[in-house]
C-alpha cells in the first residue's frame, strides 16, 4: 500500500509547494435557496395586507442578501440568503423600484461581478457600491438623486446598526437584520414604513430594536 502524503497542521499535502497549495474551505457549505415562487407568493401577500408601501427598497449586499463578504475562493460560486431571491421577485411584480447601498470591499468590480453571477442585477436601478469608512448618506444621498425618489418613501435594509442609525435620521425607514433578509424582516419593514407614513415621527415597531440598544450601550459604555 503506497504511503499517504505528510500534511500539515490543515491537512494539506506538504509535499506541495506553499503557493499551490489549495487551503480547505473557510466557510460554511451554503444553504439551499428556498422555493423562490413560494417565496414571492408569500411576499406578495404580505405587501397586499398593507395599505401604504414604499416607492424604493434598498439593500446591503453582504450579510444582506448574501451571507459572506464580497471575497470568496475563486472556485466558490456567489450564493443568496435562502428567501432572498423570492423576495427580489415579489417586490419587482409589484413595481417597487430596488437600490443598493454596500461598503464593498476595496477590490473594485467584485460584488457587481457577484450581482451578475446571480443573475439579479438587473433589478436594481441604483447601485451604490463603494468602500468608505462612513456610514451611508453618502450612498443614499446619490440614491436620491439617480432616482428622485424622496427618503420618507425608501425602506433600507442592512446587517449593520451604525447604517440604521444613520439612515433614519434622512427620513428613511430602516430595518436591522442579523441573519439576512428574510419574509418576516419584510414583515416588520412594511409594517414600519406604514405606521411612519401614518405619523413621521413615530418609532419602529416595538420601539428601538434591542440590537440598536445594545450597539449604542457598547459605542458610549
Amino acid at each position: 500500500m503506497a504511503a499517504r502524503p505528510a500534511t500539515d497542521g490543515e491537512g494539506v499535502d506538504a509535499s506541495v509547494p506553499w503557493w499551490r497549495r489549495k487551503r480547505p474551505r473557510l466557510l460554511p457549505p451554503p444553504p439551499p435557496e428556498a422555493d423562490a415562487e413560494q417565496v414571492k407568493a408569500e411576499a406578495l401577500a404580505l405587501m397586499a395586507a398593507h395599505p401604504v408601501l414604499p416607492r424604493l427598497v434598498v439593500f446591503d449586499l453582504d450579510h444582506t442578501l448574501w451571507p459572506f463578504h464580497d471575497r470568496l475562493p475563486k472556485d466558490e460560486p456567489p450564493y443568496l440568503y435562502p428567501q432572498a431571491r423570492g423576495i427580489l421577485k415579489a417586490l419587482k411584480d409589484r413595481g417597487i423600484e430596488m437600490a443598493i447601498a454596500s461598503r464593498a470591499s476595496r477590490k473594485k468590480g467584485v460584488a457587481k461581478a457577484f450581482l451578475e453571477k446571480l443573475g439579479i442585477h438587473f433589478m436594481f436601478g441604483a447601485q451604490e457600491i463603494f468602500y468608505t469608512w462612513s456610514p451611508k448618506n453618502v450612498h443614499f444621498q446619490s440614491i436620491h438623486r439617480k432616482t428622485g425618489v424622496p427618503f420618507k418613501s425608501m425602506l433600507f435594509f442592512d446587517d449593520e446598526a451604525r447604517n440604521i442609525i444613520a439612515t433614519r435620521k434622512l427620513g428613511v425607514s430602516c430595518v436591522l437584520v442579523d441573519t439576512g433578509i428574510t419574509l418576516e424582516k419584510l414583515r416588520t419593514g412594511l409594517s414600519n414604513y406604514a405606521n411612519r407614513s401614518a405619523s413621521p415621527n413615530a418609532e419602529p415597531a416595538g420601539g428601538r430594536s434591542a440590537e440598536i440598544t445594545w450597539y449604542l450601550d457598547v459605542a458610549t459604555g
